[in-house]
């Protein structure tokens, strides 16, 4: 077997998710290293070379988990060195555009809609006065953090006139605005992992008692859920859809039949593994590094 030189680029820690794929490229035999990508360094010339606290890095393979915080210009280094390690022949997963795609969620939504998949009604806008406009509209609406993740500073909004108090703080601090109409679902959502085409493992996730959130990371429970193909089919579209390999799709069971909530470019899945057995990070790194699921 070809021991393959693997990279973990992480954010400002290594979560539990980075430490088990270090381990299972441990266990497989393939020699792995860790890096914040604010610590990458790079030479542009006669060749390409990255480095990494001095000394030059060799990678076959680079798990891109996260791109760090910093400033626009920080980040906008950072996501062309991933973009450069993928010209020189390095195989990111998930790749820099896709993987960017996917954190920012306006762009998940108009690249799933532009593919013919469901989403929720949704309005962007950085103009307060025509938030409160579409809240009379909806009646009932999420607000959600562009870049958000987790349901970390996800709002429900029922009333229009607080939801306008919210909107006027955030356009003060130059927070853009998005809108969702709110889906009415049997409470709970669906959590699907897709590696290269393939859903690997899933689950229903309910929310807490008196919360709307069924994020595992607000207090959701997980439950092992077999899905319908036409619900299998839907996550491999969206994950296809955004040029990702593998991600965590997040659909709801609206009144409207399926749709997608979410797409998650960098997720987590010890909720997962712990609700299905599966091994989830096996799966990834043999992908990756050998390009097939057992």
């Amino acid at each position: 077997m070809k021991v393959v030189q693997v990279l973990v680029v992480h954010g400002r820690r290594q979560d539990p998710n980075v430490l088990e794929l270090v381990e299972k490229c441990r266990e497989m035999g393939h020699r792995v290293q860790t890096a914040r990508l604010s610590d990458l360094s790079s030479k542009v010339g006669r060749s390409s070379e990255f480095f990494l606290d001095g000394r030059r890095l060799e990678v076959d393979v680079c798990f891109l988990r996260s791109f760090g915080a910093g400033s626009c210009d920080q980040l906008t280094r950072r996501i062309t060195l991933m973009e450069h390690m993928e010209l020189s022949g390095v195989h990111v997963i998930n790749p820099t555009y896709a993987f960017r795609r996917a954190r920012d969620k306006y762009a998940t939504l108009v690249a799933l809609s532009r593919a013919g998949i469901p989403v929720p009604e949704t309005f962007t806008t950085e103009t307060p006065t025509e938030a409160y406009r579409v809240c009379l509209e909806f009646g009932k609406a999420v607000y959600k953090p562009i870049l958000g993740q987790m349901g970390l500073g996800s709002m429900m909004l029922e009333d229009a006139d607080l939801a306008y108090n919210a909107f006027k703080s955030l356009s003060r601090v130059g927070m853009p605005i998005i809108v969702q109409r709110f889906v009415e679902s049997p409470g709970r959502d669906i959590r699907a992992f897709v590696i290269g085409g393939h859903v690997v493992a899933s689950a229903y996730r309910y929310a807490p008692e008196g919360s709307w959130k069924c994020n595992v990371a607000r207090g959701g429970r997980m439950v092992k859920a077999d899905l319908t193909e036409d619900a299998q089919d839907l996550a491999a579209r969206a994950v296809e859809a955004l040029g990702l390999e593998y991600a965590g799709v997040d659909l709801i069971e609206g009144p409207e039949g399926l749709m997608v909530l979410e797409v998650n470019g960098a997720p987590g899945w010890q909720g997962l593994k712990a609700a299905t057995g599966v091994d989830v990070a096996g799966l990834l790194v043999r992908y990756a590094c050998r390009g097939s699921i057992p």
